[in-house]
């Protein structure tokens, strides 16, 4: 089975959400098994890449820098 291509965005924020995915500890290589992290603030990738499956988005959008971060995720599916 083909692993989902994940990728994180961090916007404006606190952090808490990407700080959560890390205390998953041990579920975090049953996720690995599933998943490639492909764009994160926790992994050194500097463009979005293409073909993302899904997104997940942590904060709000408060300025044009935030939302020129989210124009490459078009109709990425996002939670």
């Amino acid at each position: 089975m083909k692993k989902l291509r994940l990728a994180t965005l961090w916007l404006d924020g606190c952090s808490g959400c990407h700080m959560s995915l890390l205390d998953m500890d041990e579920r975090l290589l049953d996720l690995a098994g599933k998943v490639d992290f492909v764009y994160s603030p926790l992994v050194d990738a500097k463009v979005f890449p293409e073909g993302v499956d899904i997104a997940c988005i942590e904060g709000a959008i408060s300025s044009t820098e935030d939302e020129n971060k989210l124009r490459p995720c078009g109709s990425v599916p996002a939670c």
